[in-house]
């Protein structure tokens, strides 16, 4: 029941206009570094048919992909976009990060100023936990290679191919699911960094959340696990939503952008909302 209310608690205290539309605005920035290098390849795929209007009605995903295999177009640009995409969204993530410690502490609903400056003060201590987000997800990842790698060995010398099958998705599963802990722990580090201004130090603020996560673990991951899913089965909903959405003329494509954004504010209320319930069981802890 605590657990139900906590969660509850956090999903409401996590929609507040001001701090979606912040992450969702910040989040336009990379959305267009990546789009545009897609623009300018389908523009010069397009723009000089005059059957264009007609070929766009009917691409599908499978067309699509075929487009973005072509070998004849410029792959570095699409690399370059994708890289401005990637550096642009570590860069905004301490940002935005900061903005739900922010919100978290306010008490209320900040104004659009104050969650700013708060964000922005916020900066290098969010900022060095993304740094240290590389020793526990390493590690994951390392940890979860030498698993696929020795299943890998064992389903070679498995009796039937379904034992081997079995050995790869289990040692599939528990690599994602490594991984999926480490990601975790590293939003209970940035939770103990919200609750306590005074705290400076990643590593100290990470280790620390790692014993009250080894302390508390049916509240900590419960509450990270129920909004996860809700958040991200909404998403999927969502998706589903634009894949199939048609999306010719004007307001086909003011429909497909709203549903993006929609999407992108939903993903920030997940991210808010599990840094909300985390931050309020350490607080009363």
């Amino acid at each position: 029941m605590k657990l139900i209310t906590n969660c509850l608690r956090a999903a409401r205290a996590a929609l507040q206009w001001r701090l979606l539309a912040l992450w969702t605005i910040a989040l336009l920035l990379p959305t267009l570094a990546l789009a545009l290098p897609f623009w300018s390849h389908f523009s010069a795929s397009f723009d000089h048919s005059v059957h264009a209007a007609a070929l766009a009605q009917r691409l599908d995903l499978s067309n699509i992909a075929d487009l973005m295999s072509d070998p004849g177009r410029n792959p570095l640009a699409m690399k370059l976009g994708a890289g401005c995409a990637l550096l642009l969204t570590l860069l905004l993530s301490p940002l935005l990060t900061g903005a739900v410690a922010t919100a978290a502490r306010f008490g209320g609903t900040p104004a659009m100023r104050d969650l700013f400056a708060g964000a922005v003060a916020e900066y290098p201590r969010m900022c060095r936990m993304l740094l240290w987000a590389v020793a526990p997800l390493g590690a994951a990842l390392g940890l979860g290679g030498a698993l696929q790698h020795l299943a890998g060995s064992g389903a070679d010398s498995a009796i039937t191919p379904d034992e081997g099958q079995v050995l790869r998705i289990a040692a599939d599963a528990i690599a994602a699911l490594l991984f999926a802990l480490a990601l975790a722990t590293l939003d209970v580090g940035r939770a103990v960094l919200a609750a306590d201004r005074r705290r400076r130090s990643a590593v100290i603020g990470w280790w620390h959340g790692l014993r009250l996560l080894a302390r508390r673990p049916g509240a900590m991951l419960g509450s990270y696990l129920a909004i996860s899913l809700a958040g991200l089965a909404a998403v999927a909903a969502l998706g589903l939503a634009r894949i199939h959405l048609p999306h010719v003329g004007t307001a086909g494509f003011l429909w497909a952008l709203l549903l993006t954004q929609a999407i992108a504010m939903l993903l920030a209320w997940m991210r808010a909302a599990r840094l909300f319930a985390l931050i309020g069981i350490i607080n009363k802890s």
